[in-house]
């Protein structure tokens, strides 16, 4: 599968190597299925992106988090800073429902988005999944 994503007239793709009949099979049950590209070929994706250091979680369908601080993606990474994955607040990806800091859930289609204390970015770009 490619994933090419585009921000200020900046194309950038990663190959998601991935065996499945379909991507719908890959995503429609909503199973966490991990992916190994590194982060910083995901933040590549998009110009200027940001993400937290650590937990670093990434594939198909991640979620999960606290009841105050939930995360959807249905394709990227998301990252936290501390060593746990249950309150992330930065994430890059496809089908972003995210919880900053501050407790409000951001979403998008596609893009990037940090928020916690005092920093906030939330970068919306065009994104192509190319499944072959």
């Amino acid at each position: 599968m490619n994933d090419g994503r585009g921000a200020e007239n900046d194309i950038k793709w990663i190959v998601i190597e991935h065996q499945a009949s379909s991507l719908f099979n890959v995503i429609a049950n909503g199973t966490f299925t991990a992916t190994n590209i590194t982060k910083l070929r995901w933040k590549s994706l998009i110009k200027g992106s940001s993400l937290q250091e650590k937990c670093n979680k990434q594939g198909f369908n991640i979620h999960g988090g606290r009841d105050d601080r939930k995360m959807y993606l249905r394709i990227g990474l998301v990252a936290n800073q501390q060593n746990h994955c249950d309150t992330c607040n930065s994430c890059i990806g496809f089908g972003i429902s995210i919880t900053g800091c501050d407790g409000v859930v951001r979403r998008r289609s596609f893009g990037n988005i940090y928020v916690c204390d005092y920093f906030v970015k939330i970068a919306a770009a065009f994104g192509n999944i190319l499944v072959q």
